[in-house]
């Protein structure tokens, strides 16, 4: 079987897929029994085998996504919390470091804190505490101090309560976003006033790497530049996934222009980190089986020190799939390898396949696996015609494009016999061709999923996402230069910093251009199976 975990991932989903629509009220635990007692008879039965691994699959992603998303505590928040919302006093570890939202009101920031808690206790107002489990997002105006970090345990109080549903019908809906993170209560506090360190709280506790190695690459990255501005921000943004910059007025250019993609951890930063070292230790001539000991490391570093971000484990995985069988000389298979790091991924999360960020990524990636050799075979013959030119189907295409016979270089020649002027065109052409048969294919990927999710058709990002993409492509490198040379060579990574601004500078300008074209960002409604058109209206 060529690609064998394609339909084992196929399978594995399925069952996720008929968990969520079809949920149950049996415990998770009959399921992961029955699973265990299918298990038994397959690697007994070679006769049964083939018939009893497929629904072994489906119960398997049943078995976890219950297992996942069912109350299996007696103190859950969702049995020890049964008023709509009331005044209480949390107490917990915070996941993550607190990050903030800036907000643009009257002319005025205004700050917001937005934190995930850990919950291992809380007291009503006018009670006594008790145990309770789960996970709460705090929500605070304003800035908290920088003692509270992730890890530490802290004591906050507010108002809890379930989050909202959709404002419209068919928008946004924040308690199903939250309830795909496992998140089914927010913290409301006053201020920053409500919140401290827990009593016995370790005053010697350090914050995470994340916290220490964003700090330092802050300082490095902005060596050199006059000031911090918005691209300077920006950078910070891309290159270490910092939450503060993108606030909603900064966000919107790259919202209409389809090029917000470039902000988060994905695989373009994880795909170009790895890309650089690869060629870098190969320079040195190290064997394929060192480099990919090398650079897998590495690139989880990387995703670690900028906060585990989802899209960037996500991404990692896959690259570490694909590192390993290039490592160890296997043949490569695209989607084999997506398959292998959706299964991956399901397997240590299964709400992930529900989360917009996951299927974008994997559309995407999708697409490209399966489009991309397609359009290479409409206009690879146009770049590098063969000689057998009266083919019917090139025939057709050539005289549909209305090509003029001289542009085409003559096929029977040699390149180094062609004219110059065909040599010198001959490599940008195909980098132009290139970007644009893959912006295609990635555009064809994420239209459904981008209207569904976010109410938008924008066809300007097939144009912008070639000029954007590119440069944010440079814009990382320079700075992932000015990281490596920055503590010991900073009049290096100045000038790679005065680079990095200027890509950015560049992003900015053209996202904004592409942004304002007539037609460009369309609004659509919600896709939905009963209806078989967009209703469009102009944005």
């Amino acid at each position: 079987m060529k690609r064998p975990l394609l339909i084992v991932a196929l399978c594995y989903g399925g069952g996720i897929l008929a968990a969520d629509f079809f949920p149950t009220t049996l415990p998770p635990f009959p399921l992961l029994t029955t699973g265990a007692f299918l298990a038994l008879v397959a690697l007994g039965s070679r006769r049964l085998r083939p018939f009893l691994l497929w629904p072994l699959l489906l119960l398997a992603g049943v078995a976890n996504f219950s297992f996942r998303t069912a109350v299996l505590a007696p103190d859950d928040l969702r049995t020890v919390v049964m008023a709509e919302a009331e005044i209480v006093l949390l107490r917990g570890t915070l996941a993550e470091t607190p990050y903030q939202r800036v907000h643009d009101r009257e002319g005025e920031p205004s700050w917001r804190t937005l934190a995930t808690l850990e919950i291992q206790a809380l007291r009503p107002q006018g009670g006594d505490w008790r145990t309770a489990s789960g996970t709460v997002i705090v929500s605070t105006p304003g800035v908290i101090g920088p003692s509270f970090f992730g890890g530490r345990v802290v004591e906050v109080e507010g108002v809890l309560q379930r989050p909202g549903g959709p404002v419209v019908q068919g928008q946004f809906d924040y308690q199903a976003y939250l309830k795909r993170h496992g998140i089914y209560f927010q913290l409301r506090a006053g201020s920053t006033n409500d919140w401290q360190l827990a009593r016995g709280s370790d005053p010697a506790l350090r914050p995470p790497i994340a916290d220490r190695f964003g700090s330092w690459a802050k300082g490095i990255l902005s060596h050199g530049l006059p000031r911090e501005d918005e691209p300077l921000r920006l950078l910070w943004t891309m290159t270490l996934g910092w939450k503060t910059a993108l606030n909603g007025e900064i966000a919107e250019p790259f919202m209409r222009s389809g090029t917000m993609h470039v902000f988060a951890i994905s695989g373009l930063h994880i795909a170009l980190i790895a890309g650089i070292l690869v060629a870098l230790f190969r320079v040195f001539r190290l064997p394929r089986a060192i480099t990919g000991a090398l650079v897998i490391p590495l690139i989880w570093f990387y995703t670690h020190a900028t906060g585990w971000q989802p899209s960037a484990i996500r991404s990692t995985i896959m690259m570490t799939v694909i590192l390993v069988g290039w490592s160890i000389r296997r043949p490569s298979d695209l989607l084999n390898s997506l398959a292998a790091s959706a299964l991956i991924i399901l397997l240590w999360d299964p709400q992930q396949l529900f989360q917009a960020s996951f299927q974008l990524s994997f559309c995407v990636v999708l697409s490209l696996a399966l489009l991309v050799p397609f359009l290479d075979t409409l206009h690879r013959p146009l770049l590098e015609p063969l000689p057998d030119q009266s083919h019917p189907r090139l025939r057709r295409i050539i005289d549909r494009l209305g090509i003029p016979g001289w542009i085409l270089p003559d096929p029977f020649l040699p390149a180094s016999q062609r004219p110059r002027w065909h040599q010198w065109i001959a490599l940008p052409l195909r980098g132009l061709v290139n970007g644009l048969v893959t912006s295609s294919a990635a555009w064809l990927g994420s239209i459904p999923l981008v209207a569904l999710y976010f109410n938008l058709f924008t066809p300007v990002s097939l144009l912008a996402n070639m000029i954007v993409v590119p440069l944010s492509s440079a814009a990382l490198a320079c700075n992932m230069a000015s990281l490596t040379v920055g503590a010991w060579f900073p009049a290096s990574a100045e000038l790679f910093n005065h680079a990095a601004w200027f890509f950015m500078l560049g992003m900015i300008r053209v996202s904004e251009w592409a942004a304002a074209l007539p037609g460009g960002c369309v609004n659509v409604a919600t896709p939905s199976p009963s209806s078989s058109h967009f209703d469009l209206s102009r944005g």
